[in-house]
């Protein structure tokens, strides 16, 4: 008689443990942007996921997400839907990311997804170890484009491999406002703009997501920046106004 009643009490509870294990898996961070500390996240499972006691970590520093600022979408995140926070974690150039559905950021069953950028960094390390330990993260691999970064897997994929940049929205919707030349270069970089840019900023990122230059823009007129300094290799110049922002290429030679 115990023996059936253990057997009823374990199909009833199997079902419902997958089913929670399925639930704390379905959330996902799918855009981070460590200029802004803002970080999108998506639901990829079929149930409503209250985010609201969910948790940021970043370099074993951390916060709960209820507190911060929500700045499109909702905490209570629909299948489907998408959320973007401010995180009050403050995201370095090269630093880790981790998503906690509770406090206990040691734990492989807490963490719901992580992602790291920037190659190594100082002390204080991040959480690497615990992603490893999940199954989520090759150790010693980090995200080796430039910010912002966006996740390009379907959900259920995993790993470094699957972040790119994140060229914007906006971009498609207004069409190219700059172009650039000549390009490749060796020294000066030109670039001319369309629309007057009121109150813009121009930066320079390689490829590991390292801000090289950083000028602040208020014409629409020819402007040149000086790049003789700088490394061969391919950057990023990244244009934001208006709440807008557009991401182009260069070579330096």
């Amino acid at each position: 008689m115990k023996t059936k009643l253990l057997i009823k009490s374990l199909q009833i509870l199997i079902p419902f443990i997958l089913f929670s294990i399925n639930v704390e898996a379905q959330v996902r961070l799918v855009e981070v942007d460590p200029a802004t500390n803002n970080v999108k996240i998506h639901n990829y499972g079929g149930t409503t996921i209250d985010l609201a006691n969910y948790w940021f970590c970043s370099q074993i520093v951390y916060g709960r997400l209820g507190l911060m600022t929500v700045v499109s979408g909702s905490l209570n995140l629909a299948p489907g839907a998408d959320v973007v926070v401010t995180s009050s974690v403050n995201l370095d150039p090269a630093a880790d990311l981790g998503l906690y559905n509770s406090s206990s950021f040691g734990s492989t069953t807490a963490m719901s997804d992580f992602t790291q950028w920037g190659g190594s960094f100082p002390f204080p390390s991040g959480r690497e170890n615990v992603a490893v330990a999940k199954g989520i993260w090759t150790v010693g691999t980090f995200i080796s484009v430039a910010a912002p970064y966006e996740y390009t897997g379907d959900g259920g994929q995993n790993g470094f491999q699957f972040w790119d940049t994140l060229l914007g929205v906006e971009d498609f919707k207004i069409g190219s406002n700059f172009n650039l030349y000549p390009n490749p270069t060796n020294s000066i970089l030109s670039i001319t703009f369309k629309n007057e840019i009121p109150n813009g900023t121009l930066e320079v990122y390689d490829m590991l997501g390292k801000k090289a230059l950083s000028q602040t823009l208020d014409s629409n007129k020819l402007t040149s920046i000086d790049i003789s300094n700088l490394n061969s290799g391919l950057y990023l110049i990244k244009v934001s106004y208006d709440g807008k922002s557009e991401t182009k290429q260069f070579l330096k030679n």
